[in-house]
């Protein structure tokens, strides 16, 4: 059972190399969805490769020390709570492509990983017959620090894309160059 436990933190970063890889050349290829979805913008506004790798990699060693600390103490409603988390976030990828109707960076890794997730879940929950309630309770508990976590991370983004020194650059094709994000916003304002 230990095996199925490790594979959250490898299915974790199978899932975040695609939107590490392919995120910051969507967001320069898609700036009609970022001028559609203005929330897009304000939570990527501090978007660079570098911030965004550092946010995984935290996000990464918190996977890796739930699994471990799940498996040394044996409390896998934890590791249970926080998979559940893990697999939502892939829902909301799968949600979000289909609301702007293209294909986003962790749609592929989403719609391949999101049934291997529930599956390894479905053995998991069978295997500890951990009740209903203390696995809602637990994912619950766990979407909340998720969250908690995410504007952690994005924070650490924007101090790393500070301390890069340069501005995110988003590609316009419509004007046929690029732009730093807070001039194209300002020219937007116009």
């Amino acid at each position: 059972m230990q095996n199925i436990f490790w594979l959250f933190p490898i299915i974790f970063i199978l899932h975040e190399m695609e939107e590490i890889i392919g995120f910051g050349i969507w967001l320069n290829k898609n700036i009609d969805i970022v001028r559609k979805y203005n929330k897009l913008y304000v939570l990527y506004q501090n978007f660079s490769n570098e911030g965004f790798s550092i946010a995984v990699l935290e996000e990464y060693l918190l996977c890796i020390i739930i699994t471990g600390v799940s498996i040394f103490f044996r409390i896998y409603i934890v590791w249970i709570g926080a998979f559940i988390a893990f697999s939502l976030h892939l829902l909301v990828h799968i949600i979000q492509s289909i609301i702007i109707k293209r294909y986003i960076p962790a749609l592929a890794s989403s719609i391949i990983l999101l049934p291997i997730s529930v599956f390894l879940l479905n053995k998991a929950i069978y295997t500890f017959e951990y009740t209903f309630f203390s696995i809602v309770i637990s994912s619950v508990l766990c979407v909340i620090t998720m969250l908690l976590n995410l504007m952690f991370v994005h924070k650490i983004m924007k101090k790393i894309t500070e301390i890069k020194g340069g501005k995110k650059m988003v590609r316009d094709d419509t004007a046929k160059g690029c732009f730093a994000i807070d001039d194209f916003l300002k020219a937007l304002e116009k």
